[in-house]
């Protein structure tokens, strides 16, 4: 991105648009022929010029998103014009917002992702310590939209892209003939959405650097650790305070305040002085997706190899664990190999 060129310039920049391109015909390779991106695709040397046009314009309008439910999920679908967009805005944005952005927030790129977070909280982690680790209830749907525009207005100066950005936050979603007016929270499975979820808890971020406490913080879940009862006292009011002004609540159910030697679960993991091991809960995921497998005629092979992905994302980061072994839980559930 060229220094102090407006934004909406870098993204309806063609070396931008063809990025954002190359991501989408990969994300949705293996949509149904019936969907709009074979038809971008194909058009695409008309459609880039018209797209530029309209971003360089301030005319670029999102369609309405389509609602799927798929086995008890809700799935909201972007054109694939817009996806394309929306990948545009995220890869600029994440360039420019990133430098004002918490090195504390583990999910952004390049700042070490759940496996550096966990590693830091075991190194900073010890017997005396009192800890807080919660996160925000119903997080991308209790996003506040007027917030978070005065977030972006105190960080970007385009008021094109401000102006395409409240677009996106307000969307419209239809499922059938039926149509609704989205007026909080922001999407699920959108390229920007992670971005604006960072954003959103900087003053989090900014207020936990200035506590004397180790913080680390993974998209909406962050883990506080204190030398003492009083600084983590003031730092969960500090915790409660902030969210109160962002307008969103923490989750009591997954909220743990106590002493660091009685353990606690974050991102996964079962976190305590000395030791480290997957959380019961990731176990029992596991144990259940492979119940389900089964189930689905799945073979032994095949278990197999989601019990070797599934270890070698549980020891990811150099982490030496516990992991599941086959044979055990065959045996657990009355299995056989078939190995003669």
């Amino acid at each position: 991105m060229k220094e102090n060129a407006p934004l909406m310039a870098c993204i309806s920049s063609s070396p931008v648009l063809e990025e954002a391109f190359a991501w989408l015909c990969k994300r949705r390779a293996a949509y149904s022929p019936h969907n709009d991106v074979w038809e971008l695709r194909k058009n695409w040397d008309c459609e880039k010029p018209r797209v530029q046009a309209d971003l360089l314009a301030g005319e670029y309008c999102f369609e309405p998103l389509r609602e799927l439910r798929i086995n008890g999920e809700i799935i909201e679908l972007w054109s694939s014009g817009d996806a394309l967009v929306l990948k545009a805005v995220s890869i600029v944005l994440t360039e420019y917002l990133k430098p004002r952005l918490s090195g504390r927030c583990f999910h952004i790129a390049a700042n070490g992702g759940a496996k550096g977070a966990v590693r830091e909280a075991m190194a900073a982690l010890l017997p005396e310590h009192h800890v807080m680790k919660s996160d925000v209830r119903g997080y991308y749907a209790g996003i506040d939209h007027m917030v978070l525009m005065d977030l972006l207005e105190r960080h970007m100066p385009d008021k094109a892209l401000l102006r395409l950005l409240w677009d996106w936050l307000r969307r419209t979603v239809c499922f059938g003939e039926n149509y609704r007016d989205v007026t909080r929270g922001i999407s699920l499975g959108c390229p920007l959405s992670p971005l604006m979820g960072a954003l959103y808890l900087l003053p989090l971020d900014k207020a936990m650097e200035n506590s004397g406490c180790f913080y680390a913080r993974f998209m909406d879940d962050w883990l506080i650790l204190a030398p003492s009862r009083w600084k983590l006292r003031r730092a969960v009011k500090t915790v409660r305070q902030v969210l109160e002004v962002l307008n969103v609540e923490i989750h009591p159910d997954k909220t743990f305040i106590g002493r660091a030697h009685h353990g606690f679960d974050f991102l996964g993991y079962a976190l305590s002085p000395g030791v480290l091991k997957p959380a019961s809960r990731t176990v029992e995921k596991c144990a259940e997706r492979i119940s389900r497998l089964y189930e689905q005629g799945a073979d032994n092979i095949r278990v197999g190899r989601y019990i070797q992905r599934w270890n070698r994302w549980v020891t990811a980061g150099g982490f030496r664990l516990n992991t599941v072994d086959h044979n055990s839980f065959l045996a657990a559930r009355g299995f056989a190999l078939g190995i003669s």
